[in-house]
């Protein structure tokens, strides 16, 4: 795949992209009562269904049928949310900031530049400055296991790594049968950064068909000459060119981004090998949640409505063009950097909070070691403890209710019931 199609010097630029992304990504709460009747409101349609009996002579007769009925609700409260700058994963959020969808459900979203520790420090903290935390996983898992009181409650984006080697032998290590050809990977040697995602889903995936944890805790070990460990992705990527390594695990943005540069080609997207796993998920603290649960409802109604404005951009050439200049100019990308990572196979968006998905992707990490010397186990600690999903069901049922015909929102739905 060749990304860089203008002139030489688009490379420096989408690289110094990639690397930006790189760089920043790296329990149930309590429902709010609804608002007094003395409070502030503003009215939102929602349709309902309503059964009436009409008495005619001798005949009974029940008809049903819908009507709009005005809901009440309270003047929210503004939610502060990362937006770390020039980071595209957030797309859903950038959208729904810059084409007004926060406005239209009367929300007010104060976007700021945080990222990492210190956000997940400023969410648990009571005067902390953020609301929401929108990029990362594995940083908001080990917060939970040093005590913070954090949750779980939609999704930013799923999938996102690959197996890559260097070009003209990806074919060595796929499979017939299966995705992968299990002993050429396992005779192979390995390189990538310490708890690289695609290498924690392909790990995974070779425990699941049949390779012996030992096996894999051998080729981990790096005495026995099986695998290298890298400082980055560039590195990595070095590696594989070099031929230091066989294969190496990235993210699929720097897989391809790095392709022609370093004579690169993708053995297997790890989303072939565990489809949907959870990359970036959005995080509050339960205390936030509680405190400006109307807040949230309208948050991710509108995150919802912007989705589904990006997936329209997948097949309406005008929608995916105003979707990638939006971004562009909210980023600072070259629009054709940002066409090909939101449409070209790079990442994939979903909002869906992904209960299911979460708590399996904490065991592959678990398995791989990636949470040893938490105070929690995550071993045998229950996730859903930090779960909330009733903001974006809320969400979701609201807008099934005012658009009823609506496929997308059904097909969310159906992808929520099967994944919480």
């Amino acid at each position: 795949m060749r990304l860089f199609r203008k002139n030489g010097n688009k490379i420096g630029v989408l690289l110094a992209g990639a690397l930006l992304v790189s760089t920043i990504l790296g329990g149930c709460g309590t429902a709010k009562a609804i608002a007094d009747e003395d409070d502030k409101t503003t009215e939102n349609q929602v349709t309902v269904t309503s059964t009436e009996t009409v008495n005619s002579g001798n005949n009974t007769e029940t008809t049903t049928g819908t009507e709009i009925t005005p809901v009440a609700k309270k003047d929210l409260e503004p939610l502060s949310v990362s937006y770390p700058a020039g980071n595209i994963r957030v797309t859903v959020n950038i959208l729904a900031l810059q084409k007004g969808y926060f406005a239209e459900e009367g929300l007010t979203v104060n976007p700021v530049a945080i990222g990492g520790n210190n956000a997940l420090t400023a969410i648990n903290e009571d005067g902390g400055q953020l609301d929401i935390l929108t990029a990362g996983f594995v940083a908001d898992v080990q917060a939970i296991g040093s005590g913070y009181d954090l949750t779980f409650v939609a999704g930013t984006a799923v999938e996102g790594g690959a197996v890559i080697a260097k070009k003209g032998n990806a074919d060595k290590f796929k499979g017939t049968d299966k995705a992968l050809n299990l002993t050429a990977v396992t005779d192979a040697k390995l390189g990538l950064a310490r708890n690289e995602a695609a290498w924690i889903v392909t790990r995974q995936y070779l425990l699941d068909n049949g390779i012996e944890a030992g096996v894999i805790a051998s080729i981990e070990d790096e005495a026995t000459g099986h695998i290298s460990y890298y400082e980055d992705s560039t590195a990595t990527a070095q590696a594989v060119q070099k031929g230091e390594v066989e294969l190496g695990f990235l993210p699929m943005e720097f897989a391809l981004l790095y392709a022609d540069a370093y004579d690169l080609e993708v053995v297997v997207a790890a989303g072939d090998l565990s489809p949907n796993y959870v990359c970036c998920r959005e995080v509050t603290s339960k205390k936030r949640l509680t405190d400006k649960f109307d807040s949230f409802v309208a948050y991710e109604t509108a995150r919802i409505k912007a989705f589904e404005y990006y997936k329209k951009g997948e097949t309406d050439a005008a929608i995916k063009a105003d979707v990638v200049k939006t971004v562009a100019d909210y980023s600072g990308k070259e629009p054709d950097y940002v066409e090909t990572y939101l449409y070209g196979g790079v990442t994939k968006f979903a909002v869906d909070p992904n209960t299911a998905g979460i708590k399996k992707y904490i065991q592959a990490a678990y398995n791989s070691g990636v949470f040893t010397g938490n105070a929690v186990d995550f071993g045998s600690y229950d996730i859903t403890q930090n779960i909330n999903t009733t903001a974006y069901k809320q969400a979701l049922d609201q807008l099934i209710a005012q658009n009823p015909d609506n496929a997308f929102y059904a097909g969310l739905l159906t992808q929520y019931t099967e994944s919480n």
